[in-house]
Formats: C-alpha cells, structure tokens, sequence
C-alpha cells in the first residue's frame, strides 16, 4: 500500500520532530543555539506559509516578526509585564495590526501584494530605528525568557533547555497549521489559491478568507518575534528588515512553498549554510545566493514539492501497467 502526496508529508514532519528531539540535546552549546535558531526561523516560515496557502506571498513579513517582538520587549522591560501574559499580548497585537493592514494590503495581489507588505513593514522598521521609547537604531537589551521551571522543570535560561523548548515550540505551531489546512477553512484557502476568480464566481468570500489568513498569518509570525527576541535577549530595529523578509522567502521557496515541511527543512538549511559559509569565506553572502539560485533553478518546486513530484510520478508509473493489464 503506498503513502499519498499529504502522508508522505507528514511522514516527513514527524521524522524531522523526533530526530531533532533525540539528537539537540547532545549536542554542543554552540550547536544548542543553531538548534533554536533553526526553529524559530521555522516558525517564522509557517506563518509566510500559512498565507501561501491562499495564494499570496508577502515581502515584508519581517513586519510581523519584528512586531511581535517590540510587543513583547516593551510590555516585560518598559512595562515590567509578565513574560507569560506578555506572550499572549504580542500574538494578539499580531493579530490585530494584521487584520487592518490586511484590509488594505488583501484588495491587491501579486506584485501590488507584494509591494503593499513591503511599504508597510518599512514604515514599521522606520518608526524602530528612530524611536526614542526603545533606544532607536541602538537597541534594547534586558528582554526575559519565559519562566516555565515549575511547571517543566525546564529552566529556559539554560542554553540546552531553550533550544529544546524552542523545537516543541515549532512542532506545536507545525502541528496548529497542518490542523487548520485540513479544516473546512483550510481546504477553501486551497481552493482559492488554484482559482480565486472562480471561488468568487461560486459566490465565495475571497477577501474575507484571505484577510482571516494573513491575519493568523501575523499571528504565528508575531509569535515567532516573541521566540527571537527571547533568544538574543535584545531588542534590534534589524528585526523588521526587508533583509528578514528576503530570509524567510528564500526559506519557503527552497523548502518547497506551501508545503509546511518544506519551511522547517529549509530554515535549518539556512541556518547551516550562514554558519558555514561565514565561518569560511568573507563575501559569504555571494555563495549564499549562489547556492540557493542553483536549487530554485534545478528544484523550482522547492526540495519537498520536488520529491512529492517525484512520488507521484513513481505512483503513476506503477498504476498504469498495472491499468493495462486489467483492461486486457
């Protein structure tokens, strides 16, 4: 009996979740930090994802990131918050801010989407950089970790206990969105994606589906900000860049957009790749962008688009002899 395209999916997540599991805490402090790293770029690309999924690509999806991270430094330094309720706060200012941009920015798409997102979280990264409330273009160090060790016995402050909560963090918010693509919600996303005039015809709401969607969009990404700035501990205007943008759309599109899988597999990569690179060239950005032009040219599916491409074809290939046979 052979897997279909969505088992063959999440045979992938599942795999990905228990290796990272067993291997993370055996590994070195330094590669403790890759680890959390990886995950909360993971995090970040399930929200790009999640809006991919309606058929719109965002450019300033840093916007959220960096939101959710303001959100949650402001409110536990400034406001000396609780880290906890703080978290929620952050995801629902993502939220919100996602649902009145997204009144604007949902009535475009393609480049126009594209170019909406983008003015939009420069104005954001804009409003950082000269701020005076959280030190502008300098920063803002002090921001806490969660304080889960009574309810755990994880102390997050450890560089071990971060990257592993940093990983069941990602598995949880890949478990969130994978429920949501097989929900009525998610299949009309679907749907919308492959024809949105059609839908519309049928007498869909495209506009309201879509704005929902890049609502829970900034949602996960507001959350993966709040995740980033836990673990650096500082608050940076860089995190809104369009650069950041730039990161998780290389990520999506290598990993195969769409996919969910594809996203995690593809910020580990980058991740991987920063670290070796830097560590051995001094323009290691050129062969950063050289390698990942190399695999969109030869993977335009992305990594997992191109081997569930590729399963299909075995399973087509396998199922027409086996057609003639029973016609004759």
């Amino acid at each position: 009996m052979s897997l279909t395209r969505n088992q063959i999916r999440l045979l992938i997540g599942a795999v990905i979740a228990v290796l990272s599991l067993v291997v993370q805490p055996r590994m070195s402090a330094f590669a403790q930090e890759l680890f959390a790293e990886a995950a909360i770029l993971a995090i970040f690309a399930l929200s790009l994802d999640i809006l991919a999924r309606s058929g719109l690509v965002s450019f300033g999806h840093a916007g959220f990131l960096g939101l959710g991270a303001y959100a949650f430094g402001g409110l536990t330094v400034l406001q000396n918050w609780p880290a906890g309720a703080a978290v929620f706060v952050a995801i629902a200012i993502g939220i919100v801010v996602g649902l009145i941009v997204g009144i604007f920015a949902v009535r475009t798409s393609g480049a126009f989407f594209i170019m909406v997102t983008l003015a939009m979280a420069e104005m954001f990264y804009s409003w950082v950089f000269r701020s005076p409330i959280f030190n502008g273009a300098d920063g803002m160090g002090g921001v806490p970790r969660l304080d889960i060790k009574s309810l755990t016995g994880l102390d997050l402050n450890n560089p071990v206990s971060f990257a592993t909560f940093c990983i069941v963090m990602c598995i949880l918010a890949w478990i969130v969105v994978e429920f949501i693509a097989i929900t009525p919600f998610g299949r009309t996303l679907d749907a919308i994606r492959q024809n949105p005039n059609r839908i519309s015809a049928l007498g869909g709401r495209v506009f309201s589906y879509r704005l929902a969607a890049f609502a829970l969009s900034g949602a996960i990404g507001a959350f993966a900000g709040v995740m980033k700035v836990q673990h650096t501990n500082f608050l940076s205007p860089d995190l809104a860049s369009w650069i950041i943008s730039g990161d998780v759309l290389i990520i999506a599109v290598i990993g195969g957009m769409g996919t969910f899988v594809g996203g995690i597999i593809g910020a580990g990569l980058l991740v991987y790749l920063k670290e070796i690179l830097s560590s051995n060239f001094g323009h290691w950005y050129l062969f950063l962008g050289g390698i990942f032009i190399f695999v969109a040219l030869v993977l335009p599916r992305g990594i997992v688009g191109t081997f569930l491409d590729w399963t299909d074809g075995r399973r087509a290939s396998k199922s027409a002899p086996a057609a003639t046979e029973s016609e004759t």
